[in-house]
């Protein structure tokens, strides 16, 4: 019936499509698939997108978009600031809130065959890594050193993922803090978080 109100939304179809990049692959999304887990017919799905591809570039900008490693704000410039914009982050960690890290592992290994997603996972590795050299420098690192700490601390977090670690959130939380401690050096953290609130450590 023309003028008809579709079923399902954009978001309905995006985030179909998330779950099951996530449970079969990107070899699995398929158009028939995906309607008839959203139980409607193939013209739902035309109604929003142009075709599949029209639906995989949305559903990169999605995830872009959506499943956020780090925070959104840059960590603070002062030592103390930065330690507890690290303590939020591990606990955003932890709690899976804002990082679906199934979603990040799936899209890491369709990227594997395909371009686009190789340059956006690249973008988003990039951004992360930034970012975190940001919070090692506020806490007293430079240069290389920096960077490097950023890289240490991002490799490990994703291969504690890709590896399959299995612990629950109170063992997690439990270890968190010795692994913070090894990672971004106890010294180097004890004296941030130990710094004036309104205080830039010296250079």
């Amino acid at each position: 019936m023309a003028g008809r109100t579709p079923k399902n939304s954009v978001e309905d179809w995006i985030a179909a499509g998330q779950r099951m990049l996530v449970d079969d692959g990107i070899a699995g999304l398929k158009v028939d698939r995906l309607a008839s887990r959203l139980g409607v017919s193939r013209g739902g799905f035309y109604h929003h997108f142009g075709d599949r591809d029209d639906f995989l570039d949305r559903l990169i900008v999605h995830w872009e978009a959506t499943c956020r490693f780090l925070p959104d704000a840059l960590p603070p410039a002062k030592p103390g600031q930065a330690a507890a914009w690290l303590d939020a982050t591990i606990d955003r960690l932890i709690e899976a809130d804002g990082y679906d890290y199934h979603f990040d592992l799936a899209m890491r290994e369709w990227a594997r065959t395909d371009k686009r997603v190789a340059w956006a996972v690249e973008r988003a590795d990039r951004e992360r890594l930034e970012t975190l050299g940001k919070f090692f420098e506020a806490i007293g690192y430079q240069g290389e050193h920096a960077a490097t700490r950023a890289r240490i601390f991002y490799y490990h977090q994703i291969g504690y993922y890709a590896i399959g670690v299995r612990q629950n959130i109170a063992e997690r939380r439990k270890n968190a803090r010795l692994y913070m401690d090894i990672l971004c050096g106890e010294d180097a953290l004890l004296a941030a978080r130990s710094a004036p609130p309104g205080r830039a450590r010296a250079a």
